[in-house]
């Protein structure tokens, strides 16, 4: 038979929109994974999903697996028959085994070890009726679904109730069921715009027949016309749509037929912070907002439907009746929040937990500023400004906006700072000392906030880290991962001189923790690290090298540079000889008893010129860990790899004379601790 197209549709109730895109991918995935799995052989895979609906398409699928040849090594010849060559039990039990009535069919194998009986048989491939079966629910099994539910009288539990189930192999309905529900032919329209169920003929003919039906079953394609009528509605206004890739994807799992239509607000909502606008018009009733030329907000948004409507002007007016009550409450809030200052509520976070173990918003701000203090000294900035950004940083925490809009803190602080008259720097450190919110998000974008951003994350990290909270493969509550990110961009990003152990030291004071707690943050910090240069196709093994370095990582922005560095002067032909011979001087010193630190060379032992020479190239390369710039740093020390050679191809370290010995051993330390001024060379791969 000749392979067809597979087609299997999860039809159910609105799937969660958010996870919807994820959903479908991983449904493809696990599909794909069963049929490479089962052997069953196929052109290509290709996932849908619409609110309702979760689909995989198989092209050219074979409708078996090919058949197998089996191999079954029974016992030895000489056990399988007795004296008088009849079969003994243990041959009879092999055969039975094998499903063979006749030993005599079986055949044997000679070894180098011995003879054995042996049961050959070509297996035919199973079906793929046999197999498609567990193959669907195990890729429904391994969905990423936080919450499932279970409907009517069965015990089954998925992400949403399923309503029907459409397999198709062909044209034919493939055997299937899902959820005790069994599969046919038949899927749905659009819940308006279609005559409800329908027939599909054959699997290849889906996307159309969904298509007549007013149902665009591919992500991408409807995300995509969204997108264009997003942009071509904006121009009509004369405007600029901000897309915001996330709610792009959440409005595309949405719809089913997309209608993209402009709506109007009351332009006196523009005296109002336009990101409570924003976020009252995306995260409500997610909508895209847009710009003038200049990138001001304007009293215009833009909604995508899922219907094409005889009076679009009715679904505008509704839409614009819904928003209005969320910027008015926006509009009461912001001019309620303005009554008071900030500092005059500064009290009133002592009422607010931030962590059980670790107190009220009122310590931690306590905390914030003293950690804010001890940066701003070391950074050189003021230490007035950062005081009072560290002071006020979280009291718009108990705002009625923040209350209300969450995703606004920090930005909202920043705006009623200012209208209090404060300081600029100061209102745009508070305004910023969330940042970044997201991997590869804008950094604070003054030094204020850059101390500020840092002091709040490194208390938050030292603090769960002190009280057994850390991080965990699926729990994360306090975004520990993000915000060492952070930590780690905004003094790599912004060249902080700054030492990042002292900070940690000073964090964990703080609290009160000990000198373990610090050890365990940097290990998490060195961890995420590793893991932000492996982004950037930077081997691990250069931060360990630099980690196990003299100076290890206390400096951020300087290890970036030795990091970046190393990268790069590990491709020159030079590299792999340094590598090489800083694990064999590694290795030899590893062996000895005592560990060596710097220490002088007795001259009257050097009797080798190798010796010689390699001290007097040590000696003058002394000052090379004085020298600013990594890159010249490491071209100075490769250029002792001559005379390391020399030294390693002309004399034998492990001398029976005991001084001798000696002397040469602390040569090669002598040699290692430059080479650790910089990086453990001898961790590189």
């Amino acid at each position: 038979m000749p392979a067809e197209t597979l087609l299997i549709e999860i039809g159910s109730e609105e799937l969660p929109p958010k996870s919807l895109k994820s959903l479908m991918q991983s449904f493809e995935s696990g599909i794909n994974q069963g049929l490479t799995k089962a052997g069953l052989e196929y052109a290509g895979i290709t996932s849908f999903a619409t609110p309702r609906r979760l689909t995989v398409m198989v092209e050219a699928l074979a409708d078996r697996q090919p058949d197998q040849s089996v191999e079954r090594r029974g016992p030895a010849v000489q056990a399988a028959f007795d004296e008088a060559g009849e079969p003994t039990k243990a041959l009879l039990g092999f055969a039975r085994s094998c499903g063979v009535e006749d030993v005599a069919t079986l055949e044997r194998l000679k070894t180098d070890k011995g003879e054995w009986v042996v049961y050959r048989a070509t297996e035919a491939g199973q079906t793929l009726e046999t197999l498609i079966g567990e193959i669907v629910d195990n890729a429904l099994a391994g969905l990423p679904i936080a919450r499932r539910m279970r409907w009517g009288k069965n015990r089954a539990e998925f992400v949403r109730p399923i309503k029907w189930l459409c397999s198709l192999y062909g044209d034919n309905v493939l055997p299937l069921s899902v959820f005790g529900l069994g599969a046919g032919a038949v899927s749905r329209g659009h819940r308006f715009m279609s005559d409800g169920e329908f027939a599909i003929s054959n699997a290849n003919d889906y996307v159309e027949a969904c298509r007549a039906q007013h149902v665009m079953v591919d992500f991408a394609e409807r995300r995509a016309l969204i997108l264009e009528q997003i942009q071509d509605s904006a121009a009509g206004l004369s405007a600029t749509a901000v897309i915001d890739e996330d709610l792009l994807d959440e409005v595309t799992a949405l719809v089913e037929w997309p209608v993209a239509l402009a709506g109007e607000f009351d332009s006196s909502f523009l005296a109002v912070p336009p990101e409570a606008l924003i976020s009252a018009m995306k995260e409500h009733q997610r909508y895209f907002h847009l710009v003038d030329d200049n990138g001001a907000l304007i009293n215009r948004f833009i909604t995508v439907s899922n219907i094409i409507s005889k009076d679009p002007a009715v679904v505008v007016g509704g839409n614009e009746r819904v928003i209005r009550p969320r910027l008015a409450d926006a509009a009461f809030f912001y001019e309620q929040d303005a009554k008071v200052s900030l500092s005059a509520k500064i009290e009133r976070l002592d009422q607010v937990i931030f962590q059980t173990d670790l107190g009220s918003y009122g310590d931690k701000t306590s905390r914030i500023t003293e950690l804010a203090e001890f940066v701003a000294e070391q950074l050189q900035l003021d230490k007035v400004l950062t005081q009072r950004a560290s002071q006020l940083c979280k009291v718009d925490l108990i705002t009625d906006m923040v209350g209300e809009f969450p995703d606004l803190q920090g930005i909202m602080g920043g705006y009623y700072a200012t209208r209090d008259g404060e300081a600029q720097e100061v209102a745009d450190a508070i305004a910023d000392h969330y940042r970044p919110t997201q991997s590869g998000g804008e950094l604070p974008r003054t030094a204020i906030g850059n101390v500020v951003a840092l002091s709040d994350k490194l208390d938050t990290l030292v603090g769960l880290f002190g009280i057994g909270q850390p991080p965990t493969g699926s729990r994360d509550p306090f975004a520990l991962r993000r915000q060492s990110l952070g930590i780690i961009r905004i003094c790599i990003e912004n060249d902080l001189d700054l030492d990042i152990t002292g900070c940690l030291k000073k964090a964990a004071d703080l609290h009160g923790f000990e000198d373990k707690v610090v050890a365990e943050v940097q290990d998490y910090l060195c961890e995420r690290l590793q893991n932000w240069y492996l982004e950037q196709d930077i081997g691990g093994d250069i931060v360990d090298a630099v980690r196990a370095g003299v100076h290890g990582v206390n400096h951020l922005a300087k290890t970036h540079r030795v990091v970046t560095t190393l990268h790069s002067f590990r491709k020159e032909p030079v590299a792999e000889q340094i590598i090489a011979a800083n694990k064999r001087v590694a290795n030899i010193l590893k062996k000895e008893p005592n560990e060596f630190s710097k220490g002088s060379i007795d001259t009257s032992l050097l009797v080798d010129e190798a010796e010689n020479s390699l001290l007097s190239e040590l000696n003058d390369k002394q000052g090379v860990t004085d020298i600013s710039d990594v890159g010249e740093q490491l071209q100075q020390l490769a250029a002792l790899q001559p005379a390391v050679d020399r030294f390693f191809d002309d004399v034998m370290v492990m001398v029976e004379d005991e001084k001798v010995r000696a002397n040469r051993l602390q040569l090669l330390a002598n040699l290692r601790l430059l080479f650790l001024e910089v990086a453990d060379f001898s961790l590189l791969q």
